[in-house]
């Protein structure tokens, strides 16, 4: 497989020595200017559905047709199932948040830009992620949270809904959270599970607040996307 480079370790709450993880996320749709431009330039618009392994987690994700793939690690997900077998083999950062030491093993990257109006517009980020001290999903949602939450100059992060959503048979912590700036709002969602023993796998989607539909339609297509195995 081929080796990409892992940028700043971007993944999902990832990008260690950033003032806030996010900020970087946020570029990834809808937003206006040279930065965002430059994520479209490199995006891959799929002509076929794609499907993605790793048999370390035991997870594969599918990239619907017509959607925007901007980034796949090809060390930690591979398009054949069996190329990822062990930790040893993945490209993984180490860093540390909230005084917790941390593993992280990013692993996609893409978003659906069909529409011509900023309201629909969705980004997904995949990642897996081991935490010190984070033993249970409570123990990890709360350094979850911590490391979104941080202080900001530029943006105010505030939890507007959580709840326990069950996908393909496993539950997952849903947090939907507000982000105020000077110049927009947007939301950001969260959704995470254990997977592995000590890990923990992380689906974050940035939209719109005009659009009111995000979060179903996101279930919807996690729904039929992720596979556990």
């Amino acid at each position: 497989m081929k080796k990409l480079p892992v940028v700043l370790a971007v993944c999902v709450l990832m990008f260690p020595g950033c003032k806030k993880a996010l900020d970087e996320v946020r570029g990834m749709l809808g937003r206006s200017g040279s930065e965002n431009a430059s994520r479209e330039e490199n995006a891959k618009k799929l002509d076929r559905e794609i499907r993605y392994y790793n048999d370390f987690l035991g997870i594969s994700y599918a990239v619907p047709k017509g959607w925007w793939l901007y980034e796949v690690n090809g060390e930690n997900f591979s398009e054949t199932r069996g190329d990822i077998t062990d930790d040893v083999s993945m490209d993984i950062a180490y860093g540390q948040d909230n005084g917790k030491n941390y593993a992280n093993l990013w692993l996609l990257s893409f978003g659906n830009l069909e529409t011509s109006t900023h309201d629909n517009h969705l980004g997904f980020e995949l990642d897996a992620r081991a935490v010190e001290g984070a033993g249970d999903m409570a123990s990890f949602m709360d350094y979850l949270e911590a490391y979104m939450l941080e202080p900001d100059d530029n943006a105010t992060y505030s939890l507007s809904h959580s709840e326990q959503v069950s996908i393909n048979g496993r539950s997952f912590e849903l947090r939907d959270y507000r982000v105020d700036r000077a110049e927009d709002d947007y939301q950001i969602m969260t959704l995470s599970c254990q997977v592995q023993e000590g890990y923990f796998f992380n689906i974050m989607i940035d939209y719109w607040p005009e659009n009111t539909k995000a979060q179903q339609a996101v279930i919807s297509s996690i729904g039929k996307s992720l596979e556990f195995y």
